[in-house]
């Protein structure tokens, strides 16, 4: 008795394999897209130029601040992640006949918090359109003042972000009023680049 035929097997798709260098090739393009997107450098102000912008006029996202005050900032964004400061902050209250001209920080240098770049809370996220956030301490140009927080935003259209926060200290049970530099703060501030000095 003869043996049938075999059916023929279907053939296998032979695997097609990427070429080492095409491997190599789309590594480095893939480091090198991954790198353009955290380069921050473009943030930086040039001699002459400086971040400017006020505080947001919303009562309620202000605290010890007046609607009347303006900020200025100076920002080398490669020292972000450096020991030392990146930047400064300065702002400005104009007098308004009963009040004279105020300035809460003048030339305040980004002071680093070196613990913090051990914390995940370096690498604060919030929100959407902020490529980069970071946390600075300032001191107040009044030396008896209490130092601050600055949260600092970098965002997508090329705008800057600022947070202002102290907290304060409790008000005393006898009712007595708090001195300027012990009361509680908060206030944001969105910074456009310009030249000059923000006319302050």
């Amino acid at each position: 008795m003869s043996r049938g035929r075999r059916r023929p097997r279907p053939q296998r798709l032979a695997r097609r394999s990427t070429p080492p260098l095409l491997l190599a090739l789309a590594g480095a393009l893939g480091a090198a897209g991954a790198a353009g997107c955290d380069d921050l450098s473009r943030f930086s102000t040039a001699e002459g130029e400086a971040y400017c912008g006020a505080i947001t006029l919303g009562g309620a996202f202000r605290a010890g601040l007046s609607p009347r005050v303006q900020m200025r900032l100076s920002l080398d964004a490669d020292a972000l992640d450096g020991p030392e400061p990146p930047g400064a902050l300065s702002t400005f209250e104009a007098p308004d006949g009963t009040t004279p001209e105020r300035r809460l920080l003048d030339g305040a240098p980004l002071r680093p918090i070196s613990a913090l770049a051990h914390d995940p809370l370096s690498r604060l996220e919030f929100g959407d359109g902020r490529e980069r956030n970071a946390v600075y301490a300032v001191s107040a140009s009044d030396p008896a003042a209490e130092s601050l927080l600055a949260i600092l935003s970098l965002r997508t259209d090329e705008s800057v972000e600022v947070r202002l926060i102290r907290a304060g200290q409790a008000p005393p049970a006898s009712g007595e009023a708090l001195g300027p530099g012990q009361r509680q703060i908060f206030g944001v501030f969105r910074l456009t680049r310009r030249s000059g000095t923000c006319g302050f």
